[in-house]
């Protein structure tokens, strides 16, 4: 797999180039990232609505009649949150191009697809069509309906609401379910074109062709716009203050517990890697404290595990428990996050936990569409950095600096939905 290139296609886009031929399909992503701010539901409704349908292909059956003609692509949307960005991607896969009758480059008729779901959509009267409008609301109340009925996804979004609840950070990345059900056609173009004109873009290829047909379509549609790109700071609290605590209670069998903590990072590179290995010895693999310790010896949850999320230097730890535990989990976490500062873990952990998270990495080179969300994520350190090279910083990691990273963790938010013990479909 060669090296990835960059391309500067004009300002604030960005082409990112894997030429690979161990695959047997390719990926053409486009990711635009906003600020988490303004009408975040119409900005969250946009890559789904523009997924529908363009003026060339005007319906579902024309659109899929066409893909079909790509050797069965297929179209993909969806909406994150990265820090304090809220990153709007669509997607096509296809056949690589290695294995199209004729010499065809399917890459290069799979992004001038997703340049016409772009910069020519379906519009009706100047706008969005209303129909197509509505549909989308519904769905997208329904992935959010969906994320509520997770009751462990619930619970650690409740807690980053609570713990950054003066911070961009605490808004839902679709919004509120009010601002779904009020979106317009109006709205939804105002949305379209903060995207194409302000929007920090990256665009992302995983293809055995070389990218030049790729570049140059992308300077043709993005080259006579007039950007103004703007400007995304991710707010980074060092240190907690007091510790905030907030309680729900709903019809479960189970509780579920989170605790919110800092993590001393002044910005998503600061302490990292470093910090992953910290959190992955508290609370990663079947090796971890969290796991080993609060799990299988003390018996006070039915899962329990620790997520660092670098872009907003926050870990959030969550456990399954009888609601009746709730406070011995509680001491029981944050007792191991002491014996992690104290260094109290072994060079043989540290090996474990080293080894577990390069294994990780290394199947990142296994799939196309992981690599583009791979080399996506890096869409505002202006680098293509390569599994090879991130595995080669883990390996390098120290007890003396885990240890350190450990001790700039502070514990903010306990965030606790408590179970009645019976359950609400009953």
């Amino acid at each position: 797999m060669a090296q990835p290139e960059l391309f500067t296609i004009t300002d604030g886009v960005q082409l990112c180039a894997v030429q690979a031929d161990t695959f047997k399909t390719g990926r053409i992503t486009v990711q635009m990232a906003l600020p988490l701010a303004g009408d975040i539901a119409a900005k969250a409704a946009l890559p789904y609505l523009l997924r529908r349908s363009c003026r060339a292909y005007p319906t579902v059956t024309a659109l899929n009649g066409h893909l079909d003609t790509l050797y069965g692509a297929t179209l993909g949307a969806s909406v994150q949150k990265k820090g304090e960005a809220q990153i709007l991607q669509i997607s096509v896969s296809a056949i690589d191009d290695r294995f199209a009758l004729d010499g065809e480059s399917v890459s290069a008729q799979a992004a001038q697809l997703l340049m016409q779901l772009l910069f020519d959509p379906k519009l009706e009267d100047g706008t969005f069509p209303q129909a197509d409008v509505d549909t989308e609301k519904r769905l997208l109340l329904e992935r959010m309906r969906a994320e509520d009925d997770d009751k462990r996804v619930y619970a650690c979004r409740r807690c980053e609401e609570v713990m950054c609840e003066n911070e961009a950070y605490s808004r839902n990345r679709y919004g509120t379910a009010e601002e779904i059900g009020s979106l317009t056609s109006a709205r939804l173009f105002s949305a379209w074109r903060e995207a194409l004109e302000t929007a920090v873009i990256r665009v992302v290829l995983v293809s055995s062709s070389t990218p030049d047909t790729v570049r140059d379509l992308l300077r043709t549609h993005f080259g006579p716009l007039e950007r103004r790109v703007c400007t995304i700071d991710t707010q980074f609290v060092q240190t907690a203050q007091a510790v905030k605590t907030a309680r729900e209670t709903q019809a479960l069998m189970q509780g579920t517990l989170v605790l919110g903590l800092r993590c001393g990072m002044r910005d998503s590179l600061d302490m990292d890697p470093a910090m992953r290995v910290a959190v992955d010895i508290f609370g990663g693999g079947t090796y971890s404290k969290l796991f080993t310790i609060v799990r299988e010896q003390m018996s006070l949850c039915y899962f329990c595990a620790a997520r660092l999320n670098s872009d907003k230097g926050i870990l959030l730890v969550a456990s399954g428990i009888e609601t009746e535990n709730e406070e011995k989990a509680r001491e029981a976490i944050l007792d191991q996050l002491r014996a992690m500062q104290r260094g109290d873990f072994t060079q043989e952990t540290l090996d474990t936990s080293v080894r577990s998270i390069c294994d990780t990495i290394r199947g990142y080179n296994d799939s196309p569409d992981v690599l583009c969300s791979w080399y996506g994520n890096q869409i505002f350190r202006g680098t293509a950095k390569t599994p090879q090279e991130r595995i080669a910083e883990m390996q390098g990691v120290t007890l003396s600096q885990v240890r350190d990273a450990a001790n700039h963790i502070t514990p903010d938010t306990v965030f606790m939905l408590a179970g009645t013990g019976e359950d609400s479909h009953e």
